[in-house]
């Protein structure tokens, strides 16, 4: 049987753990693997094969666009299967799957149709959802990374969805000090890390919007994206500039030395659309790895995960600076903070590893 897998992702492998843990699982189990992506840092390793656009960045339509005009242009041996990243990949995986005649496997990373960032942009939204549902009639299987997201693809599209957990290789936690000498935060200072994509509803303006009243609170932020400059403003408008502190998004290989510099982790989702509401990021994940207690939002699938593995102090949905400083108030009394740490320290099943099996199932199973 041809085992040639091609995963389709529009931006950086180095940075995208979903698909860059995907790509190693299968190449280690004897798949011949190859990534059609953008690449800023270290390629995926192995026996991986990895074709490498040049993103110029830009707004994710276009950037599609153009993915799809250069993934037309590769020479990439004939695939078993696609993987589409995520749905911006997804009309480009379509194409390449028609050529080709490969099955495709589509990671509906988040609802499409109620997306966090277009909740004031009800036609772009619209568009979006009128797309992904006309493209669904090419996708063999839909992944998800929940088991409430599998529950409203099946309930809204009538399609089985099977749930991959957004989970880290497994990683002992060992405590570094990169954030605290990178800003130069004294050692008695609590460091709170927000880690991933700068969009709003992702908790960072009712954080920042708290910090007044929790003095001796650093918030670190380590990645990118289009609400950087907006909450940079909050933050002097708040007038804790001083100590809210930005990085560029590290490669993903790099990501959990600096997890693990951290005292806690900001896992603040806004209820601002359905996509969010029903969010189980990878973050959590990441916290836990590095046995870093986090402050999360009472939402459905983290409110789940919080009553089933204690790893965290649950917020009000309101995000309310006082329930916010209430929260931290609890989660850094000593005894509270110890048994929350030691707590994500015992999670090792939540791994890539511990999921691989069940992965390469899927994809067997999409390729039969």
């Amino acid at each position: 049987m041809n085992l040639h897998v091609v995963i389709c992702i529009v931006g950086d492998v180095s940075r995208d753990s979903r698909s860059l843990l995907l790509a190693r699982t299968l190449d280690s189990a004897g798949f011949t693997v190859s990534v059609a992506a953008a690449c800023t840092a270290g390629e995926p390793g192995g026996d991986v094969t990895l074709y490498t656009w040049n993103d110029r960045g830009g707004r994710a339509a276009v950037r599609a666009l153009r993915y799809g005009a250069w993934l037309r242009k590769q020479n990439i041996p004939t695939p078993r299967l696609i993987i589409a990243g995520d749905y911006f990949a997804l009309s480009s995986a379509v194409s390449l799957a028609r050529r080709t005649g490969a099955r495709l496997l589509y990671d509906m990373r988040e609802f499409n149709f109620a997306l966090g960032p277009l909740a004031q942009r009800p036609l772009r939204q619209k568009f979006i959802e009128w797309s992904e549902r006309r493209l669904l009639r090419q996708v063999d299987m839909i992944t998800v990374s929940g088991p409430l997201d599998a529950k409203v693809v099946e309930e809204r599209f009538s399609r089985k969805a099977e749930v991959i957990l957004n989970v880290p290789p497994y990683q002992p936690a060992q405590r570094t000090t990169r954030l605290r000498d990178t800003f130069t935060i004294p050692s008695d200072d609590t460091i709170v890390l927000y880690q991933g994509v700068v969009h709003h509803g992702r908790g960072l303006e009712p954080f920042l919007r708290a910090m007044p009243f929790l003095p001796n609170v650093h918030l670190c932020v380590l990645g990118d994206g289009p609400a950087k400059r907006a909450l940079q403003e909050v933050s002097r408008e708040c007038g804790v500039q001083d100590r809210t502190h930005w990085h560029a998004s590290v490669p993903y290989d790099e990501l959990h030395s600096w997890t693990c510099s951290a005292d806690l982790g900001l896992c603040l989702i806004e209820p601002i659309s359905m996509s969010y509401e029903y969010a189980l990021p990878n973050k959590l994940f990441e916290y836990m790895m590095a046995g870093i207690p986090s402050i999360v939002t009472d939402l459905p699938a983290l409110h789940e995960m919080i009553m089933r593995e204690p790893v965290g102090m649950l917020v009000n949905r309101t995000l309310s600076a006082t329930d916010i400083v209430d929260a931290m108030t609890r989660i850094r009394q000593p005894i509270t903070y110890e048994a929350l740490q030691q707590r994500c320290v015992a999670t090792k099943t939540y791994s890539y590893e511990g999921q691989s099996q069940h992965v390469l199932r899927v994809v067997s199973s999409v390729m039969d």
